[in-house]
């Protein structure tokens, strides 16, 4: 199979949601995000699950690398927290969890429309799970 930007974000691994949501520009009613004074965020949720694989060492030495390097100055600073477990002590809700301030939303765009089949590709490396993502506005 070919692998292009559409079915990268349509097909692959079965990330539907993340890939139109990383490769996707603000739509018009979005206006408001624009704004020089709007902070944003990605966020990407890794659901846990029983059988979950995560390696947090490759996803944080090179995964992580790979997008700063790829979408350069558009993003700033990388967190990664790792689920241990709910309040109530049973299994956590997401193994793993990743933001990335947005400081530039055009470029980040950008760089989505580009980038984002590698970046897609590179999930098998580090985890069997499928993300879920969203950008977000910074309100507090």
């Amino acid at each position: 199979m070919e692998l292009t930007r559409r079915s990268a974000a349509s097909n692959l691994l079965g990330m539907t949601a993340l890939g139109a949501l990383l490769s996707a520009p603000l739509c018009a009613a979005d206006e408001a995000a624009k704004s020089p004074r709007a902070r944003h965020c990605l966020s990407v949720f890794y659901p846990w699950q029983a059988d979950a694989r995560f390696d947090f060492d490759y996803y944080r030495a090179k995964h992580l690398k790979m997008m700063g390097d790829l979408y350069g100055k558009s993003v700033g600073r990388f967190d990664v927290r790792k689920g241990l477990r709910k309040g109530d002590g049973s299994s956590p809700a997401f193994i793993a969890v990743m933001t990335v301030e947005i400081r530039s939303m055009e470029g980040f765009d950008a760089a989505g429309k580009q980038h984002l089949p590698a970046l897609l590709a590179d999930l098998a490396n580090f985890s069997n799970v499928t993300p879920v993502g969203q950008i977000e506005e910074l309100v507090g």
